[in-house]
């Protein structure tokens, strides 16, 4: 890399992380109760020391773990996006594409429709990472013949598996009663409310596990990004790139949406943005991209809870609206270029 690329990408690292500073703040400090930001150490800092005052409670054990899991959710979901964009060789991948998504919303619908999530409230995340893992299994088994997984064949796979979870879905919630109905809803349109410590710990081990793994495969993504071919004649292990790829990214989706239900663009914006701005060299790409996620996943939080004071939206409404326009943008421009190709 050249001395002023090199300068380039650490100036967007420094951006990234004033970014993702001023967000957490902001997330800390608004809200109906509003607190100073120079006062936020002093309130986190008094609840576990024992401190027992509302602003105490508000920040240490509302706002904090909920910036956290925000934060989390957004590297999770924006670095594998990252990964699979480069093994799809297609912009326009993102995690639901290998069926985390769908099968995490089946699992948790069930779980609710069955009333267990009466019986304790780890049923729902638990039923969602399970039936995540389960649908990423049947959909890599479904495009692996004679050893070897086609990615249009997962790509294909993928739609179909995940139309079929999405029309059982909705067969479920029609169903439901209103109760059980909004409770549904409310999971599938992807929410921190709730968001406690518990949370926080699982998210970080799965989260940055996968980040590590992501970061040594970078290597061997860079060259799956050019073509497969390439890539093996230079003895990169394709296939085994691929698994490894796959169960990671449907770990790290599935710890995700089993935090916080599905939360849709966030995987598909960042890594593209961000690969225009610092290059497409993954070992940069899949750092930038979680510390981008986290600050679109904070700052899309905050949108939800305050513009429309005193009702919360969910923050998978707010990432909806902003990540819908860009894939047509995205598809519009790949049509133009083809065309013009």
């Amino acid at each position: 890399m050249n001395p002023a690329k090199r300068g380039s990408v650490r100036w967007a690292f420094v951006i990234l992380a004033i970014g993702f500073c001023a967000a957490g703040a902001l997330e800390l400090s608004l809200g109906p109760m509003g607190t100073p930001v120079a006062k936020i150490p002093a309130d986190i800092w008094g609840y576990f020391t024992g401190g027992h005052s509302t602003d105490d409670v508000v920040l240490g054990a509302i706002r904090l773990p909920r910036l956290f899991v925000a934060s989390l959710v957004g590297a999770g979901l924006a670095s594998t996006g990252t990964v699979l964009q480069a093994m799809f060789r297609n912009p326009m991948a993102d995690p639901a594409i290998i069926g985390v998504s769908s099968g995490g919303s089946l699992g948790a619908v069930l779980v609710i429709q069955f009333g267990l999530s009466q019986l304790s409230v780890w049923y729902v995340p638990l039923g969602a990472f399970a039936s995540g893992l389960v649908t990423v299994f049947v959909i890599y088994r479904l495009a692996t013949i004679r050893g070897r997984t086609s990615i249009y064949s997962l790509l294909l796979a993928g739609v179909a598996i995940s139309s079929l979870c999405s029309a059982i879905v909705t067969l479920a919630l029609s169903l439901a009663p209103l109760e059980t109905m909004q409770q549904m809803l409310f999971w599938l349109m992807g929410g921190l409310d709730g968001s406690t410590w518990k949370n926080v710990f699982i998210l970080t081990v799965f989260v940055l596990a996968g980040l590590a793994v992501y970061l040594y495969q970078a290597p061997a993504l860079d060259l799956i990004s050019i073509g497969e071919e390439q890539a093996e004649g230079v003895g990169v292990p394709i296939q085994y790139t691929k698994q490894i790829t796959l169960a990671v990214s449907a770990l790290v989706v599935g710890a995700c949406v089993s935090a916080t239900g599905v939360i849709a663009f966030v995987g598909l914006v960042v890594p593209h943005l961000l690969r225009l701005w610092i290059g497409p060299a993954h070992r940069n790409l899949i750092v930038a991209s979680a510390i981008g996620g986290a600050v679109l996943m904070v700052l899309s939080d905050l949108v939800a809870r305050m513009v429309l004071l005193p009702v919360e939206l969910n923050v998978g409404i707010v990432t909806s609206c902003l990540g819908a326009p860009f894939f047509l943008f995205l598809l519009r421009r790949q049509e133009s270029n083809a065309f013009r190709g």
